[in-house]
């Protein structure tokens, strides 16, 4: 009998200590990346600059040129424009998790690019003027001219005013230079003839006319849906949708199988004990190793390691989010671990103090009615019940009738 329930013991114990691993992973899953809140949270910590310049250069990198001067201008609008970019992020996010959570069933994400386009329009200019001036500041005439004629070599021929195009390329390139010198604040170069206010004028309706086009450029609305996006990412997506759903089906049951499981070690055992001692050492197992883990998450520099091994630059904004990313993981995961040590850990203690239970204690003794033979007396710790009860006394005999008194003599 005690080896079957050593057995029963060790089979349940393991199983719970497998099914308690799984609910750890579950309910951290749970609570991060199939939480819209969690995610949202971490978008609106997100260094969106540092990444549009990635997606910009990708999407509008043939569109602004090979120089650095349009791209940093449109870098520079792009990082204005970032509390509109994670509320259109946030918005998609939305949309998203009610196609993977089942709420609806089809995959449509719309983004609306109107107010982006239109801040565009007013701002582009300015900020070209702004960046020209920083780039300008302490600069030699000689470097000055070398920067805008580089600038200007980039310009395309349909954005010119319609008076340059008439002259010879040197003179439209010093017209130009000037009027950018003219921009940034910078004195116009003695050497070359002054800008006409008329030229001025023509060329500002220019510029005008080159960032329209650019701007219209930009789809408004930016939408992806499952008639453009790739069919086998599509298929990947339905997949990722049955999967969730499956999840959020026995989620809750992992937790009433941990609770079967501790029920059924107690059951074998019929008693608080060994129990205690085998569900003790499960909880704070995991405990440990899990809280060990958070804490070398936080302290170690897995960030650099992992941009070192896959010898890619990461910028300081966006190196500061992962970290923050990670504490915020950790974070979801430490109440639920202390939680398990503090409970592993009281279940220890209990299993090693209380005492075992003991076989049934023997019968007091009870000798007021106990009559022992005479010639064999038993030892005093030994209980023998009687056989019968003993006789009762006999009654009192009767007292003698009382003699009359003699009837009085007559005289």
């Amino acid at each position: 009998m005690g080896v079957l329930k050593g057995i029963g013991t060790f089979i349940f114990t393991f199983l719970f200590f497998l099914v308690l691993m799984v609910f750890c992973i579950a309910f951290i899953a749970n609570s991060t990346v199939l939480s819209y809140d969690f995610v949202s949270n971490q978008v609106d910590k997100m260094p969106v600059s540092s990444i549009a310049r990635d997606v910009a250069e990708d999407q509008l990198g043939g569109q602004l040129g090979s120089s650095d001067f349009l791209k940093e201008v449109a870098y520079r609008v792009i990082d204005n424009e970032e509390p509109w970019i994670k509320t259109q992020m946030n918005g998609a996010l939305a949309t998203g998790y009610d196609y993977f959570e089942g709420r609806t069933n089809y995959l449509s994400i719309s983004i609306s690019t109107t107010q982006l386009k239109s801040d565009l329009n007013t701002s582009f200019w300015q900020e070209a003027r702004t960046y020209l001036s920083e780039e300008l500041a302490g600069k030699s005439d000689a470097e000055i001219t070398t920067y805008l004629q580089d600038i200007i070599n980039d310009i395309p021929q349909d954005a010119l005013a319609s008076a340059l195009t008439t002259m010879t390329v040197t003179q439209r390139n010093q017209m130009i230079e000037q009027y950018l010198r003219d921009a940034a604040g910078v004195p116009q170069k003695i050497s070359y003839p002054p800008l006409d206010p008329g030229l001025k004028t023509q060329i500002d309706q220019g510029i005008n006319q080159f960032i329209n086009d650019f701007v219209n450029n930009i789809n408004d609305p930016i939408t992806w849906d499952e008639s453009s996006i790739d069919a086998g990412l599509m298929d990947t997506f339905r997949s990722i949708r049955n999967g969730i759903g499956e999840f959020h089906k026995w989620y809750p049951w992992v937790i009433v199988l941990m609770v079967v499981l501790a029920g059924l070690i107690f059951l074998v055992n019929w008693g608080f004990k060994v129990p205690a001692i085998s569900l003790g050492i499960s909880l704070t197992i995991i405990g440990v190793v899990v809280i060990v883990g958070i804490i070398l998450l936080r302290t170690l520099p897995f960030t650099q390691w992992a941009a070192d091994a896959m010898n890619t630059n990461i910028s300081p904004q966006l190196k500061v989010w992962i970290e923050g990313l990670i504490s915020d993981v950790t974070g979801v995961m430490l109440p639920l671990m202390i939680g398990i040590l503090v409970v592993g850990i009281a279940l220890l203690v209990l299993g090693i103090v209380l005492p075992r239970r003991n076989r049934q204690e023997p019968m007091p003794i009870d000798n007021s009615n106990y009559y022992p033979p005479a010639n064999n007396p038993p030892p005093q710790d030994t209980y023998y019940p009687p056989a019968s009860t003993p006789p009762s006394a006999p009654p009192p005999a009767a007292p003698p009738p009382s003699t009359p008194p003699p009837p009085p003599q007559s005289g």
